[in-house]
């Protein structure tokens, strides 16, 4: 059996019988990167190798005009999964389903897994880890369940269960001592928390809680404040009335979305750039080229990298730059500050420490009762999110597994009856 804690970010897989499980190789270590890559008539590549086909997409066409016809980059799919109003797109001219498109990911990676050679080696019995909250609907929270296990079914599983994130996480940190552990799970699309401790020899989920706040929101929050105007976001143009307007947001906001933007139909998008480059005025005129430029040539996870590394440096160190160009149009480098980042996130740390204390309310439990906090997650390292969980709970919070934890509990979970009611 496998579990695969399916993430935003990044993917890890477990294979188990009898109790025991163990984190698989899958050709690129433990850990593989979220991200698809294909071509027509080739094998799709995923994790770094789907990384390094796009860099040599990206030199092989660099010629060619629109390389969305060409090749296909794919990042933070489970987004898309979880997104109710995004049902799939056109590549390549035709029509394919949001649950094919992550098939063809899951199905490279069984495949993957299948090679290993892991004690699930071959199986098609999957569990799966999914956020606590799909959707704040039951009824649609149950529709995004079933479109996951769709996808999981056309990438050759035959039957999956579900175990809620933080909940599999907890199953690794419990002992035996009747203490409450919460865990404080920041990925890359979702914050998700639980609460639990020991009765006896069973694990009891005192409570669980979650919302849409990861480090893909983090990355678009510094992308709108700093970046999209190199791309006109704060320009002008003029209508054929002669009256000035400002720059439609939902188009310069086309260089914050790293994950749907190479899911969406861009016709209308350049249709709008087009026009907006004769009525621009002329300060603006290159950035909007650049913004054309940018989405042709299929940049967008290069411009998402660079504001990535740049978060994550601002971990460890007090300042950091963000470099970028198109060609011949824009070139910046925008400096931030751990101080400019922290002012920004702010919203996001308070609306953090809020879901904590909404799930300390659902256990019946007040911040002193808790005795461990483990984070995991790669962006629960972010340092302002640190220091409120340790105003929160002084002395009591620790790093965790922070991108294998999930993946490591998931088969246990299931072992213990934590699945997640179909």
């Amino acid at each position: 059996m496998y579990g695969i804690d399916f993430g935003t970010s990044n993917t890890v897989v477990t294979a188990g019988s009898g109790g025991s499980s163990r984190v698989l190789d899958l050709g690129e270590g433990g850990v593989l990167p979220s991200l698809l890559y294909f071509e027509r008539d080739r094998r799709a590549s995923v994790g770094h190798e789907a990384m390094a086909d796009y860099t040599d997409a990206l030199l092989r066409f660099k010629e060619a005009g629109n390389l969305y016809s060409r090749f296909r980059f794919f990042q933070a799919l489970k987004l898309a999964l979880k997104d109710r109003y995004f049902e799939g797109t056109a590549i390549f001219g035709e029509y394919m389903s949001v649950e094919n498109l992550v098939a063809i990911f899951l199905r490279e990676v069984k495949r993957r897994a299948d090679l290993a050679g892991g004690m699930g080696s071959g199986d098609d019995r999957l569990v799966l880890g999914r956020p606590v909250q799909l959707s704040d609907d039951n009824a649609t929270d149950r529709f995004l369940q079933d479109r996951f296990a769709k996808a999981c079914r056309l990438a050759g599983f035959s039957h999956v269960d579900f175990v809620h994130e933080p909940v599999a996480a907890a199953v690794g940190f419990i002992g035996e001592k009747k203490e409450c552990v919460l865990v404080f799970d920041l990925g890359g699309g979702t914050l998700d928390i639980s609460i639990a401790r020991m009765e006896g020899s069973a694990i009891r989920i005192l409570a669980t809680a979650g919302q849409d706040l990861g480090g893909y929101l983090l990355d678009e929050d510094i992308s709108r404040a700093r970046i999209t105007r190199h791309f006109g976001s704060e320009g002008k143009f003029h209508t054929m009335t002669g009256r000035e307007l400002s720059m439609p947001r939902w188009i310069t906001d086309q260089v914050a979305s790293f994950y749907a933007l190479p899911l969406a139909d861009l016709t209308r998008t350049r249709k709008a750039i087009r026009d907006l480059v004769y009525d621009a005025r002329d300060a603006d005129k290159a950035k909007l080229k650049g913004l054309m430029e940018f989405l042709d040539k299929n940049l967008a996870f290069g411009l998402f990298k660079e504001i990535d590394e740049a978060k994550i440096e601002l971990s460890t160190e007090e300042k950091t730059a963000i470099r970028f160009e198109v060609k011949p149009f824009v070139a910046f480098c925008e400096e931030v500050t751990r101080d400019d980042f922290e002012a920004l996130v702010k919203p996001r740390v308070d609306s953090a420490m809020h879901l904590v204390m909404i799930a300390l309310g659902r256990a019946g439990l007040d911040p002193h009762d808790v005795a461990r906090v483990v984070r995991v997650g790669g962006s629960s390292r972010v340092p302002a999110f640190v220091a409120m969980l340790e105003g929160l709970f002084p002395g009591r919070v620790e790093e965790g597994e922070v991108f294998t934890s999930i993946a490591a509990g998931l088969l246990e979970a299931k072992e213990r009856g934590l699945v997640v009611a179909p």
